[in-house]
């Protein structure tokens, strides 16, 4: 009798289950071109220009948890016939009303923060595109504030006592109609790799944010986009060798950082002035050190001018940049399209994830 009833209840369950699943899918393409000219000595003059595509499926069921596969297919232009780069995505999400959560490999595009350009570079975001671990996201209810936090272990191998993984965490508050904005961003980086590091064992990276700001879009409702911030910009970084620590290096700094946009055409600055940052970026370069190279100079200034057009299926920037380092001026042209690709299918009972 228990048996039976045990079964019946197995089966009820199973069809609840069954009913409450719907098959998901989420697709997007997109195009990268950067051009960085007359870099040297921060970072070699070079050109990406490549295209992505990101397919994913999967289920979701009463409508707060998702699985997901897929992969994410990256090929530069003028490369072999074969893909040049393929990361593989694998997740689970957890989704409520004012928090989200993933566990596995997912989309980096994902996170809602706004780390600065001393943290992530304009092309990390294309060729470093899955995080892999932990993501989680507070939004309060009146979505003037949230608390992010993702672990990223993109290194591991047992066998040769290798691990490199990277601790982000990100939160920003809005008050009087965001007229004053209070924020902070931080990031850990382990790097244990002798191999790589050939003279040490371990660099450990620590980067800090903390900043006031204002949004001025309330006051000015023709700008899509009106903002001005200015805080501390600083890292601290260290290496150990067998047992013996070398002493932490300190590279405190402050940034000022305006950003408009009216209709579409954006003018944004970022001016740094400090200690150099990247201390070992010379020696170890851009695979070691995610962020933007020019933060070596100690005094920093980049000009964007862009114009962005989007819709419900397509997103398309233009960005032309100016980077001054108190010496010269290097250039660099951007464009990225990107292409929703899941808007466009026919939805029957399947649902598409955004």
């Amino acid at each position: 009798m228990k048996k039976t009833l045990l079964t019946l209840l197995f089966a009820v369950a199973g069809a609840t289950v069954l009913q409450a699943q719907h098959f998901a899918y989420r697709a997007d393409f997109s195009f990268f071109f950067d051009n960085l000219e007359n870099s040297v000595p921060w970072e070699p003059t070079r050109t990406y220009l490549a295209a992505a595509l990101r397919p994913e499926v999967g289920v979701v069921f009463d409508k707060h948890h998702s699985f997901m596969v897929g992969a994410n297919l990256i090929q530069n232009m003028g490369d072999s016939a074969r893909l040049t780069q393929t990361d593989i995505i694998a997740y689970y999400r957890y989704r409520s009303r004012n928090f989200n959560g993933f566990a596995g490999a997912l989309p980096r595009d994902y996170s809602i923060a706004h780390y600065p350009n001393s943290f992530f570079r304009d092309d990390l975001y294309f060729y470093r595109p899955v995080i892999q671990g932990v993501l989680l996201q507070y939004l309060n209810r009146k979505k003037t504030g949230y608390v992010e936090f993702f672990l990223d272990w993109y290194g591991l191998n047992n066998e040769l006592r290798i691990d490199e993984f990277m601790l982000c965490a990100s939160t920003e508050y809005a008050f009087l109609d965001r007229l004053l904005l209070i924020g902070a961003n931080g990031q850990l980086t382990h790097y244990k790799n002798d191999y790589k590091l050939q003279d040490s064992y371990l660099l450990e990276r620590a980067y800090y944010n903390l900043y006031v700001g204002t949004d001025l879009t309330s006051v000015l409702p023709a700008l899509q986009e009106a903002r001005i911030s200015f805080g501390l910009l600083s890292s601290m970084e260290h290496k150990r060798v067998l047992d013996t620590e070398t002493s932490w290096r300190h590279a405190p700094g402050a940034q000022l950082d305006i950003a408009f946009r009216w209709k579409g055409l954006g003018l944004s600055n970022s001016f740094y002035f400090g200690d150099k940052q990247h201390f070992y970026y010379q020696q170890y370069g851009g695979d070691l050190y995610w962020g933007s190279p020019f933060y070596q100079s100690g005094r920093y200034n980049r000009t964007d001018i862009s114009y962005l057009w989007k819709n419900r299926f397509f997103r398309i920037k233009a960005d032309m940049a100016f980077h001054y380092d108190g010496r010269k001026l290097s250039t660099q042209q951007l464009l990225t399209l990107g292409v929703r690709l899941h808007q466009m299918l026919v939805r029957g009972r399947a649902v598409h994830i955004d």
